[in-house]
């Protein structure tokens, strides 16, 4: 194994749960050396594969070469430039040093090369896996000039014109940014394979330069894991609760088994609370009075004794105990982690909204782990019912049934269950789709962005995510600026959690 292979097998790891996770991917290079562009072409391989796009791979990867060079000789424009002290913005300046641009920069590539790197010029690729498409961005931190856009834009125009590279090559000439073919085989390699005019957009915001590609998914394949989501979910008649942590909560409520005493809820919402099946257990109950009760206190104080003693009891017929395992308890601390990081962020950012605060917050936050908790708490009926499913789509299966256990239904079986169990659609859609913070109606925004940090910081602490996969703009909200403003923040949650169980205990 090579070393190139050795970095690949990590940033695989990295892509799966990219993919799990629908947050990005991104590589970053200054010079981009020809090594760096052989890994970029690795590493979108085994994206295009983990996507089941791999059929796609040879178009892609065409197309990223010349897009990552035409990013990379953007940023030289920009240093030559400016060691010419010449304004790019400038019409005539820019025709000025365009004259001159190619000859010189090939013949010092490495001087302006290192320039660009003093100047922090980067490429960067970044992809990511939504419910739609497949994403894949080269961006350069170097603003088109209006004239340069307008150029790219009748490139683009122009290449919907042509059906043949002979076409092309009979009648585009632009002597000056270069033979100009480029940007137009790009959009006749797209329209191979299917691919329209609205797939490939080319923008500039206040920082970057971005050229994006959206693919559409494999539809049979996100098709089918989505179907057997519904269909996995329809299997699942109980909860399954931890044995071990249910009898702390039966401790509790035996207590009073003998009717003199009452059940001190006070202790018991501190076992109820910090166990994800357990909260699902009460509310299973308790919406049965109140469905729009989302606290778990509240929902506690719904039930009577005597119900409490009969749900929190081996004979209750709607748990199904199981043993805990060391994946399990990992799930479960990361339900209970998010909630508390969501609670406080909510509270201390004035959250409001006309039915949700911050005890309603703690419960949303608790189910962030409830698809993967399901996934990884599956029977074997379950487990043969999804094989057998999936196997109606022949040479598809082992794909669909991939996806499916490696955590992508996860948002699928989240969003399927919370609905069935009796949430209302705008709640079920927040817990569902805090990654996907677009599609979230605008009064539950803010809530969503809470639940989206609060998994975050979980997630970067677990070192299941990287800082630069966090959303910038919602950083910016919080008022985040750095990494190292995150950790602190990270640090600060983890004391207060701690701090407040060991007062409970």
């Amino acid at each position: 194994m090579t070393e190139l292979d050795e970095y690949l097998e990590i940033d695989r790891k990295k892509i799966r749960n990219a993919i799990k996770l629908q947050l990005p991917i991104e590589i970053l290079s200054y010079i981009l050396p020809r090594n760096m562009e052989v890994y970029i072409q690795k590493v979108t391989d085994a994206f295009l594969e983990e996507c089941h796009q791999e059929h796609l791979k040879e178009y892609i990867n065409f197309c990223l070469s010349e897009l990552l060079i035409n990013a990379k000789k953007a940023n030289t424009k920009r240093v030559y430039f400016h060691e010419k002290n010449l304004n790019i913005f400038d019409p005539k300046e820019y025709e000025e040093g365009m004259q001159s641009f190619k000859e010189e920069t090939l013949e010092n590539i490495n001087y302006y090369l290192e320039l660009q790197r003093k100047a922090g010029l980067y490429v960067k690729l970044a992809m990511r896996l939504t419910d739609d498409n497949v994403i894949i961005e080269i961006k350069n931190n170097s603003k088109l000039t209006p004239f340069e856009n307008e150029r790219i834009q009748d490139k683009i125009r122009l290449a919907h014109q042509y059906k043949s590279m002979e076409e092309v090559v009979t009648n585009v000439i632009d002597q000056q940014e270069g033979a100009g073919l480029g940007i137009i085989i790009i959009i006749l390699m797209l329209k191979r394979i299917g691919l329209t005019k609205d797939n490939y957009q080319v923008f500039s915001n206040d920082e970057e330069t971005i050229t994006r590609i959206l693919l559409p998914c494999n539809k049979t394949i996100f098709a089918g894991v989505e179907m057997i989501s519904y269909e996995f979910i329809s299997m699942q008649e109980k909860i399954p609760v931890i044995q071990s942590h249910a009898e702390k909560a039966m401790k509790i409520v035996s207590k009073a088994s003998d009717g003199k005493e009452k059940i001190d809820r006070d202790e018991l919402i501190k076992i109820v609370a910090r166990d994800l099946p357990l909260t699902l257990l009460t509310f299973k109950y308790s919406f049965q009075k109140d469905k729009t009760c989302l606290k778990i206190e509240d929902a506690l104080s719904l039930l009577s004794d005597e119900e409490l003693k009969f749900i929190y009891s081996e004979s209750n017929p709607s748990c199904a105990y199981i043993d805990s395992t060391d994946e399990i308890e990992s799930l479960l601390l990361h339900s209970e982690r998010t909630a508390f990081f969501a609670y406080n962020l909510f509270k201390n950012n004035n959250g409001l909204h006309k039915y949700i605060d911050a005890d309603v917050m703690y419960t949303l936050g608790l189910f962030s782990a409830l698809g993967f908790f399901l996934l990884e708490t599956a029977t074997e009926e379950q487990k043969k019912y999804i094989n057998e499913l999936a196997a109606q789509y022949d040479n598809l299966m082992e794909k669909i049934v991939s996806m499916f256990t490696n955590g992508y239904a996860s948002t699928f079986i989240k969003r399927v269950y919370t609905k069935r169990f009796g949430l209302a659609d705008d709640i079920s859609c927040l817990i569902s789709s805090w990654n996907s913070i677009e599609k979230i109606q605008e009064e539950n925004k803010f809530s969503a962005k809470v639940l989206y940090l609060a998994e975050m910081m979980q997630y970067y602490d677990e070192k299941s995510v990287d800082f630069y996969q966090i959303d910038k703009a919602l950083l910016t909200d919080f008022k985040i600026s750095d990494e190292k403003q995150f950790n602190y923040l990270i640090k600060l949650m983890k004391e207060a959690h701690s701090n407040y169980y060991d007062d409970i205990e």
